[in-house]
């Protein structure tokens, strides 16, 4: 007889598989993409690339399947705000490490699970507890300490020393990083939700289409598109391409059986890969206290994860 079960729980599993798989691509974009700028490329340009990329490999994929393009008008209708959120993700995130470094883009970017959390809450769709609210605290302290130096905190044996005068954080990096966290967090919430009874290839497909022409007015309208003039530059700017094609294909592939929670569970790997390929790569100085902001960090998020899990 059919175990309907275990015929579950091994989806899982694979999905989770998946999504591990899209994580590492995500972690190695900033790197690659840090590279292309170098060789002359912009962020805008780069965005507009790897949408087209991935719509022409979706496009050719589902050709191939005999798969339609064709979606109920609910799952249409949500591919717009997807394509919103995607893009809110890419510019901000590729955006950002044109003015900070990648190892504090990344940090910056993954504030996005504690907004899954109060995001999840909002919704009715899982339950933020005292336990998981004292774990949420403690994740933001742990990016406190993470950023400390960058904002003018030095924490030491002496206790906590601000200095404003030591503040080194761009704002505009900042900022845009705290943009792609938000529209991560949105997507992750509730894009599960309109993956549903469908092929997420095809939801992928048309998102990464509007995308294309969102980014495209703003390619034209701030001078067209600047490709990377060496051979690093391309090289980076090929493997930031494809890293983002292969993670959208994962992501969109695995949502629809994860829970937010277990998703943003997954994508918890993602800082760490991301620090060590800015470090090797780069060469990108990273300090004790950032480690240690962000081990904390993760291990809040963790628990938190874990906790919302058991309560639903």
């Amino acid at each position: 007889m059919n175990d309907p079960t275990g015929q579950a729980g091994r989806q899982r599993w694979v999905a989770l598989g998946v999504l591990l798989i899209g994580t590492a691509f995500v972690s190695l974009i900033t790197t690659f993409a840090s590279l292309a700028y170098v060789g002359g490329a912009t962020p805008m340009t780069l965005v507009w690339s790897r949408f087209t990329g991935l719509v022409i490999v979706l496009g050719l994929l589902l050709r191939l399947s005999g798969v339609s393009f064709r979606l109920p008008r609910r799952n249409m209708r949500a591919t717009v705000w997807i394509a919103i959120c995607l893009l809110m993700m890419s510019v901000g995130y590729l955006g950002s490490v044109a003015y900070i470094k990648v190892s504090l883009a990344v940090i910056l970017l993954y504030t996005y699970p504690l907004l899954v959390a109060v995001f999840a809450a909002l919704a009715g769709r899982e339950r933020i507890s005292l336990l998981r609210a004292v774990l949420l605290i403690l994740a933001f302290a742990g990016l406190v300490i993470a950023l400390g130096r960058d904002i003018g905190l030095a924490i030491g044996p002496g206790g906590i020393l601000f200095d404003a005068g030591a503040i080194t954080l761009d704002w505009r990096g900042a900022a845009l990083a705290l943009m792609a966290s938000l529209g991560v967090a949105v997507f992750v919430t509730f894009g599960g939700a309109y993956l549903n009874d469908v092929d997420s290839r095809v939801v992928n497909f048309w998102a990464n289409l509007w995308l294309i022409l969102m980014v495209g007015v703003g390619v034209a309208a701030f001078g067209g598109l600047a490709l990377p003039a060496t051979g690093l530059g391309w090289a980076g700017y090929a493997a930031a391409t494809l890293c983002y094609v292969a993670a959208m294909v994962c992501w969109f592939g695995s949502m629809k059986t994860l829970s937010p929670t277990e998703t943003a569970m997954t994508l918890n790997l993602e800082p760490a890969i991301s620090l060590v390929a800015a470090t090797v790569i780069l060469s990108e100085a990273t300090s004790t206290q950032q480690w240690i902001g962000t081990t904390i960090l993760l291990i809040a998020i963790i628990f938190s994860s874990v906790t919302g899990a058991r309560q639903k």
